[in-house]
């Protein structure tokens, strides 16, 4: 048996595709990775076609001699999961199943293109799917699977219970055999070492690090409950109970030291769990002292206001993190009720900054997540975000996202109940999170950016009598010059000062 996967995303880590791949390979099954970067990255548009179409007919010989074909997607890749599907239909035999966040938030919309979708975990899933194909039998009965029956009917099974021993799974593959990528104006080409090379060393962390970037998990799931975030419904598909796990620490390093002897050029690591700060504290003290010795690289990773501690960050840093990210969100208490991150109020966060300011003379400046554009906001709680900026401890970055209520998230449920999404193209499906209103408010929240800007001066700035005045109605074209000219300008002052764009 053979299976084709099929990543859209921009970043080529794709650390679903990658999983299925070594899980299927060491069940002996054949499989082929494609990775088919979407050309526009983050800047979406409604237009649906996203590869031109000398792409798709060199896709189909990679998929001719397949079983089975597998598609990755999250809500933004739909499009491209759809385009790339459409495009193999009557070339290739074999059935498409599409799996990753969408398909397991919206599995019946799925079906409306693929002939099968996996809700949740993967791995066994598509086994049960190959092995069934492979005796001739039906798909219908296996957990996880939603498909088409040859009457039209749909087969809706249950989810299986999770795996709790993440380390029953081999690493993500990185082997690079029959591997392929769409390297732009290159055409469809084997995915070698040093393209992987090239492509990694454009990750936004590895351009702010001047190093090349491997980033792999540790564990899967999230001990928190964000009201804006999928982690949240599929806690609710599965149960809460058993959906934060972790890999044990010498599979980690395991994974880590194949990754660099396969690819030397590795310079950095990029532990990319939604809260690595979550992982006891035994846990992490072992982590280090292996990372230490086996692996000796920078990392950096994510933390939580919750699950930031001065005892993990001691080990962390003494094992060579230097650089950490952290969700703020908002600094409006109101609408921290609203995420469901009350627990993590405007104190427990500055208590967090400031254990992480402590060690800034051996980490970069930290980045703060930050949420825009909520549309329960008032001007006031967007202010007090302002004024929760000007509090931060100095050195730090600011990313800010803005708001994209995705399927199956209670605030998206609440935002289309209260009439406030009505169009889920335009306002979810096409949606990038990089495309902030461009108003006042949002405009100081660009020139706090990097941490550079005057906090007294941004304190006046969001004061309530100054921020009504120029936010006006009158003066929206105003800001929307400046965001226009603002994002060329400091791109153009990073590449002079030789700086990270």
């Amino acid at each position: 048996m053979r299976v084709s996967l099929i990543s859209p995303y921009p970043d080529i880590t794709a650390f679903g595709v990658r999983a299925i791949s070594a899980f299927l390979r060491e069940k002996g099954v054949a499989t082929r990775l494609i990775f088919l970067p979407d050309p526009l990255g983050d800047a979406l548009t409604d237009e649906p076609d996203r590869y031109p179409s000398a792409v798709l007919d060199a896709l189909a010989p990679l998929c001719a001699d397949a079983d089975l074909i597998g598609v990755s997607l999250m809500t933004n890749y739909a499009d491209n999961a759809a385009q790339i599907t459409r495009a193999l239909r009557g070339r290739v035999t074999a059935p498409v199943l599409w799996g990753g966040v969408h398909p397991t938030i919206r599995p019946a919309e799925c079906l409306e293109v693929a002939d099968m979708v996996c809700l949740g975990d993967g791995e066994e899933a598509i086994f049960d799917v190959v092995r069934a194909l492979a005796d001739g039998r039906s798909v219908a009965d296996i957990p996880n699977i939603w498909s088409r029956r040859p009457d039209g009917t749909v087969a809706q099974n249950p989810v299986r219970p999770l795996p709790p021993d993440l380390d029953a799974f081999p690493a993500p593959d990185w082997s690079h055999e029959d591997h392929h990528i769409w390297d732009g104006a290159v055409g469809l080409v084997p995915l070698t070492p040093a393209v992987t090379r090239r492509f990694l060393a454009g990750g936004t962390v590895s351009r702010l690090l001047g190093r090349v970037g491997y980033q792999t998990m540790t564990g899967r799931g999230c001990p928190h409950r964000c009201a804006y975030c999928v982690n949240d419904a599929i806690k609710s598909l599965y149960g809460a109970k058993g959906y934060l796990r972790w890999r044990s620490v010498a599979h980690v390093m395991a994974e880590l030291e194949v990754a660099r002897a396969a690819m030397p050029f590795i310079g950095y690591v990029w532990i990319s769990d939604d809260a690595f700060f979550a992982r006891p504290l035994g846990d992490i003290r072992e982590f280090c002292r292996q990372y230490k010795a086996r692996v000796g690289l920078p990392f950096s990773c994510l933390g939580s206001p919750a699950t930031i501690a001065r005892d993990k960050l001691d080990a962390l840093v003494d094992a060579g993190l230097v650089y950490l990210q952290m969700g703020v969100q908002t600094g409006s208490p109101r609408i921290q009720a609203l995420f469901n991150r009350q627990a993590m109020g405007n104190e427990k966060m500055l208590a967090a900054m400031a254990v992480i300011n402590g060690y800034k003379d051996r980490l970069l400046p930290p980045s703060y997540d930050f949420i825009l554009d909520t549309p329960y906001e008032t001007l006031d709680d967007r202010l007090e975000s302002v004024r929760f900026i000007a509090k931060i401890p100095k050195p730090f970055r600011l990313q800010p996202f803005s708001l994209v209520l995705y399927p199956g998230t209670k605030l998206a449920a609440m935002a289309a109940a209260d009439g406030l999404l009505t169009d889920e193209r335009r306002d979810v499906y096409t949606k990038s999170y990089t495309m902030r209103r461009p108003d006042y408010v949002n405009f100081l929240i660009l020139l706090a950016k990097g941490g550079r800007f005057p906090a007294p001066l941004l304190t006046l700035c969001a004061a309530g009598p100054v921020a009504r005045a120029l936010g006006a109605k009158a003066l929206e074209p105003l800001w929307r010059l400046a965001f226009a000219v603002a994002g060329p300008a400091r791109r153009f002052l990073k590449r002079l000062l030789g700086r990270p764009a």
